[in-house]
């Protein structure tokens, strides 16, 4: 079980850091922005139940499909949390399914840094 904590509390850190020197339009970043990308992250992790009722609450006003990127990060944290759930409570080591959880965490924070990065407020709408 420190195996796995170690291990996320490592890629967390890493993808909080790392990762936007990664991403277009490959800068640096400020405190101001290195907060917000963790606050979203935070509320995403939390919030996700309420976002997905909204979501479908939502479709019968909506014209088209709409978004598939936005529904894509929010169904990432359910996944992330079934996976933890599975590889914390395993007897032995799942391979697979930790490295699909660390994958799944490093995609949520590179698409809410990418979205920080390039100017999106998460504030509208």
């Amino acid at each position: 079980m420190l195996i796995i904590g170690g291990s996320l509390a490592m890629n967390i850190l890493i993808s909080w850091t790392i990762v936007p020197l990664a991403i277009p339009p490959f800068q640096g970043y400020s405190l101001t922005e290195l907060l917000e990308v963790i606050l979203w992250q935070g509320i995403g992790t939390v919030g996700w139940p309420l976002a997905i009722l909204g979501a479908l609450l939502s479709l019968p006003f909506r014209r088209g499909a709409g978004h598939l990127g936005p529904l894509l990060l929010l169904l990432m944290y359910p996944a992330m949390l079934l996976l933890l759930i599975r590889v914390a409570t395993a007897k032995g080591i799942r391979r697979w399914e930790l490295l699909l959880l660390h994958v799944l965490l490093t995609l949520s924070f590179g698409a809410i840094w990418y979205s920080v990065l390039n100017g999106y407020n998460f504030m509208v709408g």
